[in-house]
């Protein structure tokens, strides 16, 4: 089970990569690619990219969801 809040950087990324885990394009069978950057929880950021829109909403839906 998730836990609901972080409690460090590598937590956090941990559980998006489990959130984003088996999302694929269903056009391009393509995996959304993440990339962290800062150091802290209160300055990171993800980039995110993929294939097309289509996939890009679903690893953004599936990051808000679970």
């Amino acid at each position: 089970m998730l836990a609901t809040s972080p409690s460090s950087i590598d937590e956090f990324k941990r559980q998006t990569q489990l959130k984003l885990a088996g999302i694929r394009c269903p056009d391009h069978q393509q995996a959304p690619r993440v990339l962290f950057r800062g150091g802290t929880l209160r300055d990171v950021t993800i980039q995110m990219s993929g294939c097309c829109g289509k996939l890009i909403a679903l690893a953004n839906r599936a990051i808000a969801e679970r």
